[in-house]
Protein backbone atom coordinates (compact mmCIF):
# COMPACT_ATOMS: atom_id res chain seq x y z
CA UNK A 1 0.00 0.00 0.00
CA UNK A 2 1.46 3.19 -0.89
CA UNK A 3 -1.67 5.84 -1.32
CA UNK A 4 -4.39 6.81 1.44
CA UNK A 5 -6.77 5.59 -1.91
CA UNK A 6 -5.85 2.50 -1.31
CA UNK A 7 -5.98 2.17 2.15
CA UNK A 8 -9.02 3.32 2.29
CA UNK A 9 -9.98 0.56 -0.37
CA UNK A 10 -8.97 -1.57 1.97
CA UNK A 11 -10.64 -0.16 5.05
CA UNK A 12 -13.44 -0.24 3.74
CA UNK A 13 -14.01 -3.69 3.16
CA UNK A 14 -16.08 -3.94 6.30
CA UNK A 15 -17.73 -7.43 7.36
CA UNK A 16 -21.47 -8.03 5.46
CA UNK A 17 -22.68 -8.02 9.05
CA UNK A 18 -21.81 -3.92 9.57
CA UNK A 19 -24.01 -3.45 6.24
CA UNK A 20 -26.75 -1.23 7.52
CA UNK A 21 -27.26 2.80 7.81
CA UNK A 22 -26.66 2.84 11.79
CA UNK A 23 -23.73 0.93 12.09
CA UNK A 24 -22.04 1.95 9.02
CA UNK A 25 -21.45 5.42 11.08
CA UNK A 26 -22.21 4.66 14.59
CA UNK A 27 -18.85 2.03 14.17
CA UNK A 28 -16.35 4.59 13.16
CA UNK A 29 -17.77 7.29 15.41
CA UNK A 30 -17.80 5.44 18.32
CA UNK A 31 -14.26 3.51 16.94
CA UNK A 32 -12.77 7.06 17.06
CA UNK A 33 -13.79 8.01 20.81
CA UNK A 34 -12.64 4.88 21.94
CA UNK A 35 -9.61 4.83 20.53
CA UNK A 36 -9.14 8.28 21.36
CA UNK A 37 -9.48 7.58 25.15
CA UNK A 38 -7.41 5.40 24.87
CA UNK A 39 -4.52 7.73 23.29
CA UNK A 40 -5.08 9.92 26.00
CA UNK A 41 -4.69 7.32 28.91
CA UNK A 42 -1.97 5.89 27.65
CA UNK A 43 -0.04 8.99 26.72
CA UNK A 44 -0.94 10.58 30.59
CA UNK A 45 0.39 7.52 31.61
CA UNK A 46 3.79 7.99 29.93
CA UNK A 47 3.64 11.68 30.97
CA UNK A 48 4.17 11.57 34.61
CA UNK A 49 6.57 14.58 35.28
CA UNK A 50 5.01 16.26 32.18
CA UNK A 51 7.44 14.74 30.15
CA UNK A 52 6.59 11.79 27.66
CA UNK A 53 8.57 8.98 27.67
CA UNK A 54 7.39 5.75 26.03
CA UNK A 55 8.34 2.74 26.86
CA UNK A 56 9.36 0.26 23.62
CA UNK A 57 5.55 -1.50 24.87
CA UNK A 58 3.92 1.94 25.23
CA UNK A 59 5.39 3.17 22.06
CA UNK A 60 4.59 -0.31 20.03
CA UNK A 61 0.52 0.68 21.93
CA UNK A 62 0.42 3.78 20.58
CA UNK A 63 0.91 2.54 17.16
CA UNK A 64 -1.19 -0.22 17.63
CA UNK A 65 -4.34 2.75 18.35
CA UNK A 66 -3.21 5.00 15.65
CA UNK A 67 -3.32 2.76 13.32
CA UNK A 68 -6.71 1.83 14.54
CA UNK A 69 -7.74 5.64 14.26
CA UNK A 70 -6.88 5.67 10.57
CA UNK A 71 -9.05 2.62 9.86
CA UNK A 72 -11.80 4.47 11.43
CA UNK A 73 -11.10 7.62 9.86
CA UNK A 74 -11.20 5.59 6.64
CA UNK A 75 -14.45 3.79 7.36
CA UNK A 76 -16.28 7.50 8.02
CA UNK A 77 -14.34 8.75 4.76
CA UNK A 78 -15.50 5.81 2.73
CA UNK A 79 -19.56 5.91 4.30
CA UNK A 80 -19.31 9.73 3.64
CA UNK A 81 -17.94 9.67 -0.13
CA UNK A 82 -14.73 11.75 1.30
CA UNK A 83 -11.74 10.47 -0.24
CA UNK A 84 -8.86 10.16 2.54
CA UNK A 85 -6.59 11.50 0.36
CA UNK A 86 -8.65 14.65 0.20
CA UNK A 87 -8.76 15.01 3.83
CA UNK A 88 -4.56 14.46 4.39
CA UNK A 89 -4.53 17.16 1.89
CA UNK A 90 -6.92 19.69 3.82
CA UNK A 91 -4.72 19.13 6.87
CA UNK A 92 -1.31 19.81 4.76
CA UNK A 93 -3.15 23.17 3.62
CA UNK A 94 -4.41 23.68 7.52
CA UNK A 95 -0.63 23.05 8.98
CA UNK A 96 0.67 25.39 6.50
CA UNK A 97 -1.75 27.98 7.07
CA UNK A 98 -1.16 27.98 10.97
CA UNK A 99 2.47 27.79 10.94
CA UNK A 100 2.96 30.18 7.81
CA UNK A 101 3.71 32.98 10.62
CA UNK A 102 5.47 31.04 13.18
CA UNK A 103 9.36 31.74 14.02
CA UNK A 104 10.76 28.43 12.46
CA UNK A 105 12.87 28.50 15.44
CA UNK A 106 10.11 28.90 18.01
CA UNK A 107 7.72 25.95 16.86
Amino acid sequence: MRTFEEYQALAVKAPLSLRNNRDRINLPVLGLQEEAGKIGSLLATASPARKLHLTAKQSAELQGRLSDTLWYVALLCGETGIALSNVAAHGIAQLHARTKNLDPDQR
